[in-house]
C-alpha cells in the first residue's frame, strides 16, 4: 500500500540554466549550503526549507540545468517512487550491499531508520506529473510503479517556479518534452523521519 501526497510549499526565482549538475549536495538544516559555484541557489534552498519546517538533521541538495531535448525527459520519466540513498557510496541501493540505481525499500540519509524519505522539489518549467491517493501495490526494485498505472488517473502537472513536498511514497514522473526546453530543477532530500504535516 502506497500513501501518496504532495503539498505546495512556496514560490522560488530559480536560477536560468547554465548547463550545471550537482548530485547531492550534504547540508545541515539548521544552516543550508550550496555547493561552491552554486552561489545563486541559496536563497531558493533557504527559502523551500524554512517553508517546508524542516530544520533539524542533514539534507541533500541536487542541482540539474539543462536544455531537455524534445522527445525526452530531464528526469526519471513514468510513475516512480524515489530510492535509498546511501551517503557513502554516493549510489542509490539496497543496505547492506549497496548497488547503483534506484530502490524503494531503504534510505541510509541521517543514519537513522530505513525508509523512503520526503523530498522538496522545483523547477523553471513544468515536467512533473504527481498522483495523490492511496494506491495498492508495491515498486519494483528501482522504484517502477508503471504496473499500477491503472490506478493513477492524470495526475498533476506541478507547477513550474513553485516548490513542492513530496511524501516518502509519492507517486511521480518527469514527463516529456514537446520540444527543446532549457530547464533548471532542484531537489532536497530530507532526513527519512521528518513528518511533514499534509
Amino acid at each position: 500500500m502506497l500513501l501518496s501526497n504532495y503539498a505546495p510549499l512556496r514560490a522560488v526565482d530559480l536560477p536560468l540554466p547554465r548547463d550545471r549538475q550537482f548530485y547531492m549536495h550534504t547540508f545541515e538544516l539548521a544552516n543550508p549550503s550550496v555547493p561552491k559555484g552554486f552561489e545563486d541557489y541559496l536563497e531558493p534552498v533557504r527559502q523551500l526549507v524554512r517553508a517546508s519546517g524542516a530544520t533539524l538533521g542533514v539534507a541533500h541538495l541536487t542541482i540539474d540545468e539543462k536544455i531537455v531535448k524534445a522527445g525526452m525527459s530531464q528526469r526519471r520519466p513514468k510513475p516512480h517512487v524515489d530510492g535509498c540513498f546511501i551517503p557513502q557510496a554516493m549510489v542509490w541501493g539496497h543496505e547492506p550491499s549497496p548497488v547503483p540505481g534506484w530502490a524503494h525499500y531503504c534510505n541510509s540519509i541521517a543514519g537513522k531508520t530505513f525508509a523512503r524519505m520526503p523530498v522538496i522539489v522545483a523547477a523553471s518549467a513544468a515536467g512533473c506529473r504527481a498522483w495523490r491517493g492511496i494506491f495498492d501495490g508495491m515498486p519494483k526494485p528501482d522504484g517502477d510503479l508503471s504496473h499500477i498505472s491503472d490506478q493513477l488517473g492524470r495526475g498533476e502537472v506541478l507547477t513550474p517556479n513553485y516548490g513542492y513536498i513530496l511524501s516518502p511514497d509519492c507517486v511521480h514522473e518527469s514527463m516529456p518534452f514537446d520540444a527543446d526546453t532549457p530547464r533548471t530543477f532542484i531537489r532536497i532530500a530530507l532526513p527519512n523521519d521528518f513528518a511533514y504535516d499534509f
